[in-house]
């Protein structure tokens, strides 16, 4: 288990080296344009460029959060494998190695192969790896890798088992690194009592194709701190049972990474802590806004800010109170909280802001049901923008999104693997 290594370097320019025509939402037609050239266009997404809706990523606002995390990381002498679910954006996610991350998380084995395309070389699967497909994919890479750094968990002695068989079968050529999960009853996957842990240990032990190379948890499936605490001291009391010259012990995703920070604390140095947190990346206006431990919790940082933002323009003013804007489920988040209009910008004036009040009701495929006051001046035509909630179900209905500076100016682009 490798706990440091100098800074990663994903292969983007399949990416940059792309040619962006009507494959891609919302995005100018005209003459050709690479990712790599797209700040020479000078397209501003609320000038009239863009086809309407469009999600941005605002630079300033990524450079600050990344910044804020690795910042964090090292102040608390841990490591970052930020989760790749939440953008599936190798060109965010080398931002990220570049601002010092130690690796990448991935769901799904699809996920890890998107990274692997691009040649990550350190990927941890936070989840069981028990298809046989899976696995015999995964004892190739390591095969013809022997640098890939791979970690995988386990929480049941029958998916070692299963695993070790498989691995086997494959004629798998060195052992494969598996983190013993700790779960929460009532949760979702990991064990539930100390006994099943030390059994699933034993059998990583017994194996002849794994090594149990640390323990992991996620804490994020509860919402409080009461929840929390104890569960993730059962985690730490499990690290300091383990009987091993490394470990390697991950936990953490935004909501709550502060208290990840707090109970691994004073580990014995050869444990080596790893947050996953995902989510600060872009960060949101409702649900992360509300729960990010940045500018409150963790001392000595400030708020992490809304990189994401969507724009819709004004379909119809069917009725009084009621506007009509051109996004619906396929552009925007909805499985937490419904976009948040802020912004109105009017061809030929300035920016400003929506009157408090305003909100969306509910969304169609593609229609917002926008309510707003008695004083607010709309017109059909006008842009509104909106502040989106939960960055994971954001990112995955958009192929590509522009990057824009603080004047809303395209300054790159970044396209997505879902």
């Amino acid at each position: 288990m490798a706990s440091t290594s100098k800074t990663q370097s994903l292969d983007l320019d399949r990416i940059l080296d792309e040619r962006i025509d009507w494959r891609f939402k919302s995005f100018p037609a005209g003459p050709p344009t690479t990712i790599r050239q797209v700040a020479e266009r000078r397209w501003n997404v609320i000038g009239g460029d863009f086809l309407m809706p469009v999600m941005v990523l605002k630079q300033s606002a990524l450079r600050h959060n990344i910044d804020a995390m690795a910042a964090v990381c090292a102040r608390h002498g841990i490591s970052l494998a930020p989760h790749g679910k939440t953008s599936m954006s190798p060109q965010l996610t080398q931002m990220q190695l570049e601002a010092g991350a130690w690796g990448v998380t991935a769901a799904t084995t699809w996920q890890v192969r998107v990274w692997r395309a691009f040649g990550a070389a350190r990927v941890l699967l936070a989840n069981e790896l028990v298809e046989p497909a899976s696995i015999r994919w995964i004892a190739e890479e390591l095969r013809d890798d022997p640098a890939f750094d791979f970690y995988c968990l386990v929480d049941s002695v029958a998916g070692v088992r299963l695993l070790d068989s498989t691995l086997q079968d494959a004629a798998a050529n060195r052992p494969l690194q598996v983190l013993l999960e700790i779960g929460i009853p009532g949760g979702r996957t990991g064990c539930r009592t100390t006994e099943q842990a030390r059994a699933v240990a034993e059998a990583v032990d017994e194996s002849r194709h794994l090594t149990l190379a640390g323990v992991e948890g996620f804490e994020g499936i509860r919402d409080s701190v009461e929840e929390i605490d104890p569960f993730l001291e059962r985690l730490r009391s499990i690290v300091l049972e383990l009987d091993r010259d490394q470990l390697l012990v991950t936990a953490g995703g935004s909501a709550f990474p502060d208290r990840v920070i707090a109970a691994f604390e004073g580990l014995p140095k050869r444990a080596h802590v790893v947050l996953r947190s995902g989510c600060y990346l872009t960060h949101d206006a409702v649900h992360y806004k509300h729960v990010s431990p940045f500018g409150s919790r963790l001392a000595g940082t400030d708020p992490l800010q809304e990189a994401l933002e969507v724009w819709g323009v004004v379909l119809s003013l069917p009725e009084p109170g009621l506007a009509l804007l051109g996004f619906g489920k396929r552009d925007v988040p909805y499985d937490l909280e419904l976009p948040l209009p802020r912004l109105v910008k009017r061809a030929g004036q300035q920016l400003r802001r929506l009157s408090d009040g305003a909100s969306i009701a509910s969304l169609n495929d593609q229609h917002a049901y926008m309510h707003f006051g008695d004083g607010e001046d709309l017109a059909v035509g006008d842009l509104v923008g909106c502040g989106i909630s939960h960055p994971c179900t954001a990112f995955d209905k958009w192929r590509l999104l522009p990057v824009v500076d603080d004047g809303y100016r395209v300054v790159d682009a970044v396209m997505t693997y879902f």
